[in-house]
């Protein structure tokens, strides 16, 4: 029998329960009592939630909460080509070191949540994120020591961000990720979408699963890439009466942009300060192009 996709697709566009909102909420003081409580990090350290469960793009149950773990005493500097010949008097900021490596910081991070959750409830494997198993009224964590990033577009003129070090790397390579701009931007997108650039996210996310489950496609790509390929899709994609006419045409829009590499060079982040696929080789823009064709062949009961 043919699935009924607009009662699917409404089931499956619906945010977060009540319940599992206060979960997070739960799970991210949890996090920042722990932090709170370590006398060996500095009381202005940031502790705040960000992915999808900020950004209110989670499918329920399926997904760990992201907590930042910021450290604001100092800040790295990242420049553009209009700033890079410039010097930190013309920027209006004030060079200044380090005390903590990011290996220390990692570390003091770890203990922390080590003694507020108990070992056996903590894994420090991860390369950039602590992993916190879920209590009774508390989510899965991934908790993320970082650093404060400044992106300079012009005399004080910057984008708030941070960068966040790689433990199998040695600390060696980072990136810098921006959760205030994708969060502000995501949320223009769906007022200017009538709210459905959401819902659909957390469609496509479900059919993601989905299709993975049963090895229609590769496991490789987290729910943000369909958050950021949507964010792509234009406005006029969405807003039809039906949820399934929204998905269709953006997975239309995405199949034949995907196909074309000129376009796929240009697509970005929701944060629109890094590029999609350009400097990220483990994003293969093939992949995320079969996920497009299977999820549309889904749609229309052809597989």
């Amino acid at each position: 029998m043919a699935r009924n996709w607009e009662e699917w697709l409404r089931t499956a566009a619906g945010p977060a329960s009540s319940t599992e909102e206060a979960d997070r909420d739960r799970t991210e003081v949890r996090i920042r009592d722990a932090i709170a409580r370590a006398a060996d990090i500095p009381s202005n350290v940031r502790v705040y939630a960000k992915g999808s469960y900020a950004n209110n793009t989670n499918v329920r149950r399926d997904s760990d909460v992201d907590i930042a773990v910021e450290w604001t005493s100092t800040f790295y500097v990242e420049r553009t080509k209009e700033t890079w010949d410039m010097s930190a008097q013309e920027l209006g900021y004030t060079p200044a070191g380090f005390d903590v490596t990011p290996s220390e910081f990692r570390e003091t991070v770890e203990r922390a949540v080590i003694v507020a959750f108990r070992s056996d409830n903590v894994d420090v494997m991860g390369d950039k994120a602590i992993h916190v198993v879920r209590g009774e009224n508390s989510l899965d964590a991934d908790v993320v020591p970082c650093f404060s990033n400044q992106r300079y577009h012009g005399p004080r003129d910057f984008r708030p961000g941070h960068r966040i070090y790689g433990k199998d790397s040695g600390y060696s390579e980072w990136v810098v990720n921006y959760p205030e701009q994708s969060k502000r931007n995501g949320n223009a997108k769906n007022t200017a979408t009538g709210r459905r650039y959401k819902e659909i996210v957390r469609c496509l996310k479900r059919l993601e699963g989905e299709l993975a489950d049963e090895r229609l496609i590769r496991r490789e790509y987290p729910g943000y890439l369909v958050e950021c390929l949507l964010y792509n899709v234009p406005n006029n994609k969405f807003g039809h009466l039906r949820r399934f006419d929204d998905l269709d045409q953006a997975l239309i829009w995405l199949w034949e942009t995907l196909g074309d590499e000129s376009q796929i060079e240009s697509l970005l982040e929701v944060s629109e300060l890094k590029y999609l696929f350009r400097g990220h080789p483990d994003r293969i823009p093939a992949n995320a192009r079969d996920l497009v064709y299977q999820a549309w062949n889904r749609l229309h009961d052809k597989i």
